[in-house]
């Protein structure tokens, strides 16, 4: 199976640079190298381009300077799915990595073992210099996932079929809520996951992550998720 790994990225106040080539020195080190990297940029300077001209001749890259919709990372997201050929679209935000060099091959191989359509893995988290590793994090479900009570993590730790994804997207009037809202929508149409309990992906806590920066009312996505489920309560 050919993997695809989606990154939609930005500038990221000045550090989407950094964070991408910490991203793509793990990529590099993949045990599993058929795959290639998707990437929809939304930044409004060169430096994620100036990382990716600088790996072209370790892997594929496929890159698109993506000036449409600039700012919603759903739309961004679903933007660098859209760029895919693989069988199995890995997503990864540009400010997590990976934590295990065999993730992608694990990825596959739970995929060739089952007949599920989608799959999240186990996470754990690190503070802003990369190197310091805390909190391992298993996914499970729960019914409250609507309401943003996010038992997976984020969408870093999820792989899908690119059959999922032509059905499921990620939607863009969300912000917090757009992982919690794609996994309950996958759920609904294609079932559980695989919850694959091995930790393959670090996610990186920061200043500028988004969950750090979001200043709007978060009940809100969580109404607009309950009305369009029809599971007003």
């Amino acid at each position: 199976m050919k993997v695809s790994i989606a990154i939609p990225t930005w500038e990221c106040h000045g550090r989407g640079g950094e964070f991408l080539d910490d991203l793509f020195r793990t990529i590099e080190i993949q045990t599993f190298k058929d795959f290639e990297v998707c990437i929809s940029d939304h930044s409004v300077n060169d430096d994620v381009l100036n990382v990716v001209n600088q790996f072209r001749d370790k892997f594929k890259i496929v890159f698109w300077k993506n000036s449409e919709h600039r700012g919603n990372g759903p739309a961004n997201t679903n933007a660098a799915i859209d760029l895919c050929s693989g069988e199995i679209v890995k997503i990864m935000f540009q400010d997590d990595f990976f934590y295990d060099d065999e993730s992608l091959e694990k990825i596959v191989a739970e995929f060739e073992n089952s007949d599920k359509a989608w799959l999240v893995n186990a996470c754990n988290h690190t503070k802003d210099d990369g190197h310091s590793f805390y909190w391992d994090f298993y996914p499970q479900w729960n019914d409250k996932i609507l309401h943003g009570v996010n038992t997976i993590s984020s969408p870093s730790v999820l792989s899908i079929k690119k059959e999922v994804f032509d059905k499921v997207k990620f939607d863009a009037s969300l912000v917090m809520m757009m992982d919690c809202d794609y996994y309950y929508n996958a759920r609904e149409h294609f079932g559980d996951p695989i919850y694959y309990h091995d930790v393959l992906v670090s996610n990186r806590v920061h200043k500028n992550q988004i969950s750090m920066r979001y200043d709007k009312n978060l009940q809100d996505e969580v109404n607009y998720c309950l009305e369009k489920y029809q599971r007003v309560e």
